[in-house]
């Protein structure tokens, strides 16, 4: 039975450096099916004193990959640990090529493992957690800037990769210390042989678990943005996703389209609820023959053994997703077009690796805090 209590969690004196990992594993932590179960805790800035942190809890196992079983995060050293994801993952990666086939599910469809991490993979500053996966804190640029007054941001990545026959994907997990969460997919290695020239997709089918604040009591908005050349007014609407049922919405690049997930007892001290944005990282919008396919989100009614993304229409049932435990739904796309700079012939064989190609979401506060955050 899946439990809404908060745990009894760390107290927040497990600093990490930028080059430093603070990892333990806990007998205490549910273990994945298959796989296994290992803590994060990070401190920002690496540097100290903390202003923000992150406890993470990530598994992996064969025909899964790598993923989060709970994240929590601190707004302040004086605050509690909120809980803000129980369960996030790739539920799927599918791979449809354009002449209609072959049309690859690389993880339900296989039984591929992850690839043992390197020191070259792990570079100056990463680590190298059980074998498989790489912790990093890496510096991601500018957070704000006034005049002469500046602050960079930090963020800790975990990161493995998937070893899917002649593709290798990176399956990256960023918490940024403004409690921002980066979700990516890369897709990498070598194309496929004898189709090293077809042109194709990788779409990563996200499954996002949130618990802002707890299981309960979170309902998901769609947010617009909305301009008209024939005017110089332009407004932001917000509607209750699928009339509060469960269902799917379509991103519209000229509407802005985001998720809004809030919770509905939880303000900050502004008095407004506090919230995540889900915003897209993407090329463009994938149109495929199978049903999932058809939309862009999706959000339903959590329920245990309700995991597999070809299956959403079927889970889609009409059940309320107002004020409760929910579950949302992303496709991400990657439109892999093969160029020179995928590889090289050799005595008329194709030889080479596919430089990277990423794609993915971002989850983004909002109302959160209870004022601009890493500032002083």
């Amino acid at each position: 039975m899946r439990t809404t209590a908060l745990l009894a969690l760390l107290p927040l004196t497990l600093a990490a450096s930028a080059c430093t990992t603070v990892v333990c594993c806990s007998e205490s932590t549910p273990q994945p099916a298959g796989g296994s179960a290992f803590e994060v805790v990070q401190e920002f800035p690496s540097g100290g004193p903390a202003e923000t942190a992150w406890r993470v809890r990530y598994g992996h196992a064969t025909a899964k990959g790598l993923f989060i079983t709970g994240a929590w995060f601190k707004r302040s050293p004086a605050d509690p640990w909120m809980r803000v994801l129980y369960d996030v993952r790739l539920a799927d990666i599918f791979v449809p090529y354009h002449p209609g086939s072959p049309r690859y599910y690389d993880l339900t469809g296989f039984s591929f493992p992850l690839v043992p991490a390197t020191e070259a993979d792990a570079g100056c500053c990463g680590k190298i957690l059980d074998g498989f996966v790489i912790k990093e804190v890496r510096d991601r640029g500018v957070l704000w800037k006034d005049d002469t007054a500046v602050r960079r941001g930090e963020e800790l990545v975990l990161w493995a990769t998937l070893d899917s026959a002649n593709y290798n994907y990176i399956m990256q997990y960023g918490f940024r210390d403004d409690g921002t969460i980066a979700l990516r997919l890369g897709a990498t290695a070598a194309n496929l042989p004898g189709m090293e020239q077809t042109a194709h997709m990788h779409n990563g089918l996200w499954r996002i678990d949130m618990d802002l604040a707890g299981a309960a009591h979170d309902t998901a908005l769609v947010a617009s943005h909305v301009e008209s050349t024939g005017s110089p007014v332009a407004s932001d609407g917000f509607l209750l996703f699928g009339n509060g049922v469960e269902g799917a919405e379509d991103w519209n690049d000229l509407a802005f389209t985001e998720i809004r997930v809030y919770d509905t007892q939880r303000q900050n001290a502004q008095g407004r609820n506090i919230a995540y944005d889900l915003r897209p990282v993407r090329m463009g919008t994938p149109r495929h023959q199978e049903s999932f396919a058809h939309h862009d989100f999706w959000v339903t009614r959590y329920r245990a053994g309700e995991d597999l993304y070809a299956q959403l229409p079927s889970y889609a049932n009409g059940e309320t997703i107002s004020d409760r435990d929910i579950v949302l739904w992303h496709i991400s796309p990657l439109h892999h077009l093969p160029r020179s700079e995928d590889g090289r012939e050799v005595s008329g064989v194709w030889q080479g690796v596919a430089l990277t190609m990423w794609g993915g979401l971002d989850l983004r506060p909002r109302d959160l805090f209870d004022e601009t955050p890493l500032h002083p």
